[in-house]
């Protein structure tokens, strides 16, 4: 006698076809992969992906697109995908982007002790004189120069230098925001 053909009869569990799509979409929901990535970085499964914005590392988000893809490929390399373009966060991948066009200055902390007669462009413009002289090399002639000019007093003209020192002001060069805490972020993607 014949059995009629049933996936139970020829010893599988059955699991009808709405049943098996829904066993996916929940797998994928229970892991987080189905809505964590909405720009995928090719190469990279997507367990060791999720999109990450300014709004999850505040003050500390690093570059200028407000959110984007982070990543661990193969080697711990770590990456970020914004606008359709991967680039290297840590690391080397063949193809990607340097991510030093992304980046942003560290934001200028308020003076902790400012001339407060003179404006901040004017004790910018003081700075620029004292940055000058000490370049030059001739700090006595120089910064009584400057110190005439601006009307500044010895101690005057030291707190200017150092509020253009702790805010970097030009000719300095400003800091870049560290990548510690998107690198930190991307490493967490690695155990995964």
């Amino acid at each position: 006698m014949t059995q009629p053909h049933s996936r139970a009869a020829a010893g599988r569990p059955f699991l009808g076809r709405r049943a098996g799509s829904f066993a996916a979409i929940a797998l994928l929901t229970a892991c987080g992969t189905s809505d964590r990535v909405s720009d995928p970085i090719n190469g990279v499964p997507l367990l060791h992906q999720q999109t990450i914005s300014r709004a999850q590392l505040g003050f500390r988000w690093p570059l200028i697109p407000g959110t984007g893809t982070l990543a661990c490929a193969d080697g711990g390399v770590i990456l970020f995908r914004s606008a359709g373009v991967t680039y290297v966060v840590q690391g080397e991948r063949p193809g990607a982007a340097d991510i030093s066009r992304l980046r942003i200055f560290e934001a200028s902390a308020p003076p902790s002790n400012p001339v407060r007669r003179l404006t901040q462009n004017v004790r910018m413009e003081a700075f620029v004189s004292l940055e000058q002289c000490r370049s030059r090399g001739d700090m006595n002639t120089c910064l009584q120069s400057v110190r005439r000019r601006f009307s500044l007093s010895a101690d005057e003209a030291q707190l200017v230098e150092a509020e253009g020192q702790e805010r970097r002001w030009p000719p300095l060069s400003r800091r870049l925001m560290p990548l510690d805490p998107l690198v930190a972020a991307g490493r967490a993607l690695c155990g995964r």
